[in-house]
């Protein structure tokens, strides 16, 4: 694994984990893309990222091991990051959000 200094994570196989941003990242992506995942995909990553449980107990509800769920994790938020690379809908977001909050200053200006 390699250090991101950045995000005050870890990477693994380029994707970055146990970080606060990184986790944050995941969920906005999931939540935009997970449709696009496959059923088994979608329910894994479900109590992972939105249920917060652990490796071990995914693995334990899943009937697999935790090197499977970590796997599967692994190449579920790839295929995201690669969504997200060709659609941008994350970037369209934050562009939007920064827009209206410049909206909001122009206006309580003129107030």
């Amino acid at each position: 694994m390699r250090r991101l200094e950045a995000l005050g994570g870890y990477s693994c196989q380029g994707v970055a984990l146990d970080s606060l941003t990184s986790r944050e990242r995941q969920v906005a992506l999931f939540e935009r893309y997970g449709a696009l995942l496959t059923e088994h995909q979608r329910s894994v990553l479900e109590l992972y990222l939105r249920r917060d449980w652990s490796l071990s107990e995914v693995a334990a509800r899943q009937k697999t091991s935790r090197a499977a769920v970590h796997d599967l994790i692994r190449r579920s938020a790839q295929a995201l990051e690669e969504y997200d690379r060709k659609l941008g809908l994350l970037d369209e977001d934050r562009r939007r959000r920064e827009e209206l909050d410049g909206l909001r200053r122009r206006l309580e200006r003129l107030s």
